[in-house]
């Protein structure tokens, strides 16, 4: 059998544990917390063992798959922010960004100990500068290492556990009509998230109204 997926999904993490369920062994396949460790379909590995009846279950680690077209911008963000692609696709700053407007949705006191709640990422990137030492040379703080830290906090669990879809009927039948009309390739997705940024600030404009 083969271990197919998204990248950065869990795919190895899985082979793994399975290895140590079923036959009692160690890892077998390198994990990373970044998309791409994976480089190549791997040698087989056994997870059930064999008896007189069977040859035992054998599996294959295989390299992320990615869809080959991006529905919009706003998934771009959505598969950047949950690790599926690397973290140089989109700038930092911009799913920090995206990620705020989510805590201030689900609950701003999850970010409580870097500052008080707020709209502006810039602002929030500062306190979590000063906050974590993230700073440059003269003291200001560095905004794209603040963004990476708060990021890895966030796919660590450490400032909530909440997806990022809204799911319900209506979200589930425009991703089908999304589906099948994809139009958005990667590349696209980076000039899109200009789009986004200016939809987000619209967003927080009205919510504050």
């Amino acid at each position: 059998m083969m271990v197919v997926g998204m990248p950065n999904v869990g795919k190895s993490s899985l082979l793994n544990a399975l290895r140590l369920g079923g036959v009692k062994k160690g890892k077998a396949a390198f994990t990373g917390a970044q998309p791409g460790v994976t480089r190549k379909i791997g040698t087989s590995v056994k997870i059930i063992e064999g008896d007189d009846t069977s040859e035992g279950v054998y599996l294959l680690d295989t390299p992320g798959v990615f869809i080959p077209y991006v529905p919009n911008a706003e998934s771009m963000l959505k598969l950047a922010l949950c690790g599926s692609v690397k973290d140089t696709i989109i700038a930092p700053t911009t799913l920090a960004d995206y990620l705020l407007y989510h805590l201030n949705l689900q609950n701003p006191r999850w970010y409580s100990e870097y500052r008080s709640p707020t709209n502006d990422v810039t602002s929030f990137l500062e306190a979590v500068g000063f906050k974590t030492g993230r700073l440059q040379k003269g003291g200001s703080p560095d905004l794209e290492a603040s963004a990476l830290w708060i990021i890895q906090r966030w796919r660590g669990g450490h400032l909530g556990r909440f997806v990022l879809d809204e799911v319900n009927e209506d979200t589930l039948e425009g991703l089908n009509k999304g589906t099948a009309d994809m139009g958005t390739s990667i590349s696209q997705a980076r000039r899109a998230d200009r789009d986004l940024r200016s939809q987000l600030a619209k967003k927080k404009f009205k919510d504050a109204g």
